[in-house]
């Protein structure tokens, strides 16, 4: 950057922010000059500004937003496919005029050249706007509320945000404002705040210091530079002032590309639309600011050591391929002492049940109610459904036995503890099962999933029956005892290798990513902290279930896993209708039992514990949607 010399006068910050009583504000700019290149292919036929956020363009909210609040003029710098804006807005906006200004330099320069192109219209009040935010009316109510001085924007900075970002002293005055090339490796955005990209520039500092500064850049030739090096120059010298008004409680959302603008949907619909959008996805929640009573976590694992390795060579995981199957397999067995041969390792359980279900088997067998995906990944007709014991739910395994006999089935599903219902089959009737079908060439396979919360896990699994049981077959989902869902990790444990060997053909080299491989490396190392962690959930699974029990006539089944099962009062609405509520009402999101195979499918409930708090408000939650009048 060339120096430059220029002459301004100055006043103290008390002169400029203090005394000046607040006035009305008639003006706003928008830049929207820009070529949105990572909002292509939008951006190929439209401004990015016209990007629609439940149908709505962001320009057209924000001039909506503006006129609503009292703006009499927005002066809106144009650039890439200028003329789409002014069709869509014209000269007029309801009662507000409209002013274009063209900055046809918009592929070569940044937004300081976009606000030099409308520096005769920086002589008075000013609101000040990026074409790119989606906001709400509060916001810009709480930017005009308040007195006197040069206001900004901010918001506590969150790990998705990017852009210019803002230091705020204790009076609430902005120190200094760094765009990205001052966001170096092992930035501490914790002591640091998002620009929301709406300021407040007053009269006299966009007169007496602004519209100087910013005739120097240009004429020195920076016409690439952010405006925002102009206040943060500002801020710095304290030649002005400029306050934080903080907008955490406020809606808005930055959109730079096609991610943030479906995030910016979520923010801006109503809570129904929220509920339609979560109850179509799989996953990813954490996305979104709502209480997930739906997946089943362990809360209390992994632990921070483990985290913090998977940051610490976060390049090297995921610049490098991790290992192949046997290697995985090896690392699975000396975590579960188990031979590695024996073992069958996988993208979580899924993959081994996509593989066994719907590419092995001639003839699968499921009690039901059950996990769907084992029936789901089967051919239609290769799936015979057996209805569990009611209103118990459990398991008759000697009528399992004989109708398993009976139909020929090669492959027996026994998922224990079972979900939905959180109810395990006792290990005798297990082991008298796999007698039943010994000499009947048919796999016992055993989903132990969520046996590690179960009373005395050690006792309960079959693990240490695999090679005395050729017939048997464990299948484990690791991603939720140890709270990896993010890392699928599953795994196939038997001592018929010849069935292993057939899903190990199934599966590819390298089905587990190279976080889930440094994962399975540590995890041994933290036995002891695994077994407390699974206490710990089974602890608070437990108060959750005697809470629910309150109540009344709320039918709830004893958990042997991290979730409960329970029946509604014939009096309260649907599963589907409660969980609606929960959510729209109470922000908080579980699974209803609709579209089980089940009688009654519409009356029961899976929650998911969480911690106690939690739980106890979830609790409490749900005892007014039960017993509110419909």
């Amino acid at each position: 950057m060339q120096k430059r010399s220029i002459e301004i006068a100055k006043s103290s910050p008390e002169e400029t922010d203090g005394a000046r009583q607040r006035t009305a504000i008639r003006k706003a700019i928008i830049l929207a000059a820009g070529s949105g290149r990572r909002m292509r292919p939008f951006t190929d036929i439209l401004p990015k500004c016209l990007v629609p956020v439940n149908g709505t363009p962001i320009l057209v909210n924000a001039l909506t937003l503006l006129c609503d609040v009292g703006i009499r003029e927005t002066v809106i710098v144009v650039g890439h496919h200028k003329e789409k804006i002014h069709e869509l807005v014209g000269d007029n906006f309801r009662d507000m005029r409209i002013v274009y200004v063209e900055s046809m330099e918009y592929a070569s320069t940044n937004n300081m050249y976009s606000l030099w192109r409308a520096r005769e219209h920086l002589h008075e009040d000013v609101l000040l706007l990026e074409s790119d935010v989606f906001f709400d009316r509060q916001l810009i109510d709480k930017m005009l509320s308040q007195e006197g001085g040069n206001l900004a924007a901010v918001a506590r900075h969150q790990p998705w945000m990017s852009g210019t970002v803002a230091s705020v002293d204790k009076e609430n005055k902005i120190q200094a404002l760094l765009d990205t090339r001052h966001q170096a490796s092992g930035f501490d955005y914790s002591k640091v705040y998002k620009t929301v990209n709406i300021y407040l520039l007053r009269r006299e500092f966009l007169v007496r210091y602004f519209v100087p500064h910013i005739e120097a850049f240009i004429a020195s030739g920076d016409v690439n530079e952010f405006y925002e090096v102009i206040l943060h120059t500002m801020a710095y010298q304290r030649s002005y002032n400029m306050s934080a008004v903080f907008c955490d409680d406020t809606k808005w959302f930055e959109i730079d590309d096609e991610n943030d603008r479906l995030a910016a949907e979520y923010v801006f619909a109503s809570q129904e639309q929220r509920y339609e959008h979560i109850s179509h996805q799989h996953g990813s929640y954490w996305r979104y600011d709502f209480i997930d009573h739906a997946y089943l976590y362990n809360l209390y694992f992994p632990p921070e050591g483990v985290v913090l390795y998977l940051k610490n060579h976060i390049n090297d995981l995921v610049l490098n391929y991790p290992a192949g199957q046997d290697t995985i397999a090896g690392l699975v067995g000396t975590l579960i002492r188990q031979p590695t041969q024996q073992l069958v390792v996988a993208n979580g359980a899924s993959e081994l049940i996509n593989i066994i279900s719907g590419k092995l088997c001639r003839r699968l067998i499921i009690p039901v109610p059950s996990f769907n995906e084992y029936a789901n990944a089967a051919p239609n007709d290769n799936v015979i459904e057996f209805g569990l014991t009611l209103p118990s739910f459990q398991l008759d395994v000697d009528a399992y036995a004989e109708k398993i006999i009976q139909c020929g089935a090669d492959v027996a599903i026994v998922v224990t503890p079972n979900n939905p219902t959180s109810l395990a089959v006792p290990k005798s009737d297990l082991l008298r099962l796999l007698e039943k079908l010994a000499n009947h060439d048919c796999i016992l396979l055993i989903d132990e999933s969520f046996i590690d919360f179960s009373k005395d896990a050690d006792q309960a699994t079959l693990q240490d029956k695999i090679g005395t049981y050729r017939n048997l077959a464990i299948i484990k989902s690791m991603s939720k005892s140890y709270g990896i869902g993010g890392l699928r990790i599953g795994y196939l444990l038997t001592a018929n290798i010849k069935f292993a060997e057939a899903v190990r053909e199934k599966t590819h080299i390298w089905n587990i990513n190279s976080f889930a491989e440094a994962f399975l490396r540590l995890a041994p190392r933290y036995r002891n902290e695994f077994a407390r962690s699974c206490e710990l959930v089974r602890a608070d699974c437990d108060e959750l279930y005697e809470r629910l029990c309150t109540i009344p006539d709320l039918t709830v089944y004893c958990p042997d896993a991290n979730f409960v099962f329970c029946r509604l009062p014939d009096r309260a609405p649907s599963s589907p209708d409660v969980t609606r509520k929960m959510f729209i009402e109470h922000n908080m999101f579980m699974k209803h039992c609709a579209g089980k195979t089940m009688p009654d499918a519409d009356r029961h409930l899976r929650i998911a514990s969480r911690t106690r708090p939690e739980n106890r408000r979830f609790v409490e939650a749900l005892r007014r949607v039960i017993l509110s009048p419909t």
